[in-house]
């Protein structure tokens, strides 16, 4: 069966991107969904992948955000108007092949772009009929997308067989490849060995002394991470499969703290669980609301059902990971900048308000989403005041006070401080709020 072959601007539409793939897999087994950032292998030559592929796909999607028509480069100049644009050629070359459906998509409250406005090679673009996801309306939004494909002979008839998970050697274990354990399981991404400095200089603006002192951490072996945050719809499965019951849940008289927007402060909120953590939340969200110790029976779960190491990441780990390869405060600059990330005064459209779709902005250099904002993470690591004898080879640091557990990453309501790749802080195992969460990490 042909497939679908998806086309977005990552600064634009990635989250969008990211949260559409999975659901049209499910709904076309027996086919194959491109998503460039999982489908292209390293050192392949993309647009030659892009040419092979067309050749057997049948419908293309050019996914259109908001951003999508005016995206501006380091010049200001419009990337649709460079002939080697990415997304350019790849709407180039489905234009150009008879046969091949092309759907516009527009997302995010994008409007259609007139002819006018695009490329003269991209115009024909213009004339295509599109069709429209809202966040809102997700579910039936993407139902009648489906349909239409499938009315268009996209899918064929019989019984659709469920695909067959990736099988990944050990020799395979390239750096930025993505894999699962398994169909529905969460996407994780090889990340390389190396060195870095962990910790912040004392000039960084925001900084606080159980920052330091820094010292160099040589992660001796590739490992893999989390894509993006464990989601509600992961946890669920987990629970589904399971019977587990959270912490909270176990304790209804004393639930998670929340916060109370109205009042301006934290507050423990009876009844509310990762099930109701007081935001709104569907199954592509950072799960919030679970304890350390949920974390650790749900990882413990996943180990058990699949046979691999799966385990939470080491403060050193996730630290090393935040940065991919950049010293900055953020991995990208020493400026939080605006819609970068979501957190407080990030300019994003959950800021102070709540958690967003994981996916929703660009990842970091190893591939990696929303490492910065939407959820704090749990970590291995018990709590020291300061790295004074902390471990130089990524080990979890499990001495000190493990009555208390290091978390990462800052929330959608921590400030631009509180959201550097050094911030850290702490939480006791049985802690829950419904700004914090976790992320896999898996011994490879």
């Amino acid at each position: 069966m042909a497939g679908i072959f998806i086309s977005y601007r990552r600064e634009d539409a990635a989250g969008w991107a990211g949260r559409l793939v999975p659901d049209l897999r499910r709904e076309f087994p027996g086919g194959d969904v491109f998503h460039d950032i999982t489908s292209l292998g390293i050192g392949e030559d993309a647009l030659e992948v892009i040419r092979q592929a067309l050749e057997s796909y049948s419908v293309v999607i050019v996914m259109i955000g908001p951003h999508w028509l005016d995206a501006r480069d380091e010049h200001g100049q419009r990337r649709l108007d460079d002939p080697d644009d990415w997304v350019r050629l790849e709407v180039e070359e489905s234009l150009k092949r008879r046969g091949l459906r092309v759907v516009p998509l527009l997302v995010g409250t994008a409007t259609m772009p007139k002819a006018a406005q695009l490329p003269e090679t991209l115009r024909p673009l213009a004339r295509r009929v599109a069709h429209e996801i809202s966040d809102k309306r997700w579910d039936y939004d993407v139902g009648e997308l489906v349909k239409a494909l499938k009315k268009s002979g996209l899918g064929g008839g019989g019984p659709k067989p469920d695909p067959e998970p990736p099988v990944v050697r050990p020799s395979e274990w390239l750096p930025g490849r993505v894999f699962r354990d398994g169909d529905g399981l969460p996407e994780m991404v090889v990340i390389p060995a190396g060195e870095f400095v962990m910790g912040s200089p004392e000039s960084e603006a925001g900084r606080s002394a159980d920052e330091g002192p820094q010292h160099k951490v040589s992660i001796g072996k590739a490992f893999a991470l989390g894509r993006y945050a464990v989601t509600v719809g992961d946890f669920k499965r987990f629970v589904q499969a399971s019977g587990y019951r959270s912490e909270a849940e176990r304790n209804p008289d004393e639930g998670i703290w929340a916060w109370d927007a109205a009042e301006g402060h934290w507050g423990q909120s009876e009844g509310r669980s990762w099930r109701d953590p007081g935001l709104a939340q569907d199954d592509r969200h950072p799960v919030v609301g679970v304890s350390w110790n949920d974390a650790l029976a749900y990882v413990k779960w996943l180990g058990k059902n699949t046979g691999k190491p799966y385990r939470l990441p080491s403060e050193a780990e996730w630290e090393y990971a935040a940065r991919a390869g950049t010293t900055t405060a953020y991995p990208w600059g020493d400026d939080p900048g605006s819609g970068r990330g979501n957190f407080s005064g990030s300019g994003s459209d959950w800021s102070g308000k709540g958690t967003g779709p994981v996916g929703s902005f660009a990842p970091n250099g190893f591939g990696l989403y929303d490492m910065i904002g939407n959820a704090l993470e749990w970590t291995q690591d018990c709590w020291n005041e300061s790295y004074s004898g902390a471990p130089g080879d990524g080990s979890p640091w499990l001495k000190g006070d493990c009555g208390r557990r290091v978390v990462r990453g800052g929330s959608w309501l921590d400030g631009p401080g509180g959201a550097r790749a050094a911030c850290r802080n702490w939480v006791g195992p049985g802690g829950r709020d419904n700004g914090l969460g976790f992320r896999l990490a898996r011994t490879l």
